[in-house]
C-alpha cells in the first residue's frame, strides 16, 4: 500500500478514536448497584389528600342528636310541616288571609288547656278523653262559624278523604306485615285487604266524629298540640271500665285490651288463610306477645 493512501487511513482511524474518547455523554452514567432480587423498589409517594369539604351550615342539615340544637331542629321542622298543612288547607277551601289568621287563633284557643291557677291533679284516661272530645267539639263549632257554606261543603269532603285515607293506610300496613309472615296469593291479598278495610272503617266509625279533628293526622294545621291516633286508642283501652290505681294493674289492663284486638285479627283472617299460613301468622303473633309480656310495666 502506498504511503499516500495509508496516511489518510491512519488519520481517519486516529481521529475516530479521539472523537469517541472525548465525546460528551448525553445521559449520566449509572454507578448505583442494581437492587437485589429480594428488595422491592419503593412506590412513588402519593400526593397529600386534600381535607374533606365541609358542608355549608344551614337549616337543612340536622344538628347533633343531643341537647338544644336537636330540639331547635324539631321545632323548626314541626313549624315547616304545619305551615305546609295550612297552605294545603287554605288551597282546598279557598281561605283568605284573614280566615287563616282566625283559624290559627281558633286552634290555639281550642287546644291549649286553660290555666285554672290550681295545682295539677292526676286524672284518669276517661277524663282525658272527655277533655279531648270537648276541645274537638269546640273546634268544630268554631269552624262552622268561620267558613262559608261553600267552604263548609269542601271541608266535609276533605274530612271524608282523610278518614278514607286513614282506613286505607292502616289496611295496607297490616297487609304488608302479613305478607312478610307468609306467602299470599293474589286472591288472598284482595280478600285480606277488603276484610281489613271493613274492620278499619267500623273501628273509625266508633270514634266521635269531632275527635278526628284534633289528631295529628287531621287536615287542620294543629301544630305540636295534636295527640296521635295511637295515644287516643291507648286512652280508650285504659278508660274501659274502672281504672285501677296500681300501675302494674293498669299495664295488665292495657295488655288485655291489646290481646283482644289480636284475637279479633286472628278470627278475621282464619277463613282466608290456609291452615299452614294461619299457623305462621299465629307463630308471629305469639312472638310479639312474648316480647310484650316481658316488658316491665310503666312507672308514673
Amino acid at each position: 500500500m502506498k504511503y499516500s493512501v495509508v496516511l489518510p487511513l491512519v488519520a481517519t482511524v486516529v481521529g475516530f478514536c479521539l472523537g469517541w474518547l472525548v465525546k460528551p455523554q448525553s445521559e449520566p452514567v449509572i454507578t448505583q448497584r442494581p437492587l437485589a432480587t429480594s428488595q422491592t423498589p419503593k412506590a412513588p409517594a402519593k400526593p397529600a389528600l386534600e381535607p374533606p369539604v365541609q358542608p355549608p351550615p344551614g337549616p337543612a342539615l340536622r344538628p347533633g342528636a343531643a341537647g338544644k340544637p336537636d330540639a331547635e331542629f324539631r321545632e323548626k321542622a314541626g313549624t315547616a310541616r304545619n305551615s305546609a298543612k295550612m297552605l294545603r288547607f287554605a288551597e282546598a277551601l279557598g281561605l283568605s288571609a284573614a280566615q287563616q289568621e282566625d283559624l290559627t287563633q281558633l286552634i290555639d284557643g281550642s287546644l291549649k288547656p286553660a290555666s285554672t291557677g290550681q295545682a295539677a291533679r292526676p286524672v284518669g284516661a276517661g277524663e282525658v278523653l272527655d277533655q279531648f272530645a270537648a276541645r274537638a267539639a269546640a273546634l268544630e263549632q268554631g269552624l262552622a262559624k268561620l267558613l262559608t257554606p261553600e267552604q263548609s261543603a269542601a271541608f266535609a269532603e276533605l274530612r271524608q278523604r282523610e278518614r278514607d285515607n286513614r282506613v286505607e293506610t292502616t289496611a295496607q300496613r297490616e297487609l304488608a306485615n302479613l305478607s312478610e309472615v307468609t306467602d299470599l296469593s293474589t286472591a288472598q291479598r284482595a280478600k285480606v285487604l277488603e276484610a281489613l278495610r271493613k274492620t278499619g272503617a267500623a273501628e273509625l266509625a266508633a270514634e266521635p266524629a269531632p275527635l278526628a279533628l284534633i289528631l295529628d293526622s287531621s287536615v287542620l294545621p294543629l301544630g305540636p298540640l295534636a295527640p296521635s291516633a295511637q295515644s287516643i286508642q291507648t286512652l280508650r283501652q285504659l278508660a274501659d271500665g274502672q281504672p285501677p290505681e296500681d300501675p302494674s294493674a293498669l299495664h295488665a289492663k292495657l295488655i288485655a285490651s291489646q290481646q283482644r284486638q289480636t284475637d279479633a285479627r286472628l278470627t278475621l283472617l282464619k277463613d282466608i288463610l290456609t291452615p299452614a299460613q294461619f299457623t305462621q301468622f299465629q307463630t308471629s303473633v305469639g312472638e310479639q306477645d312474648a316480647i310484650r309480656d316481658v316488658m316491665s310495666p310503666p312507672h308514673w
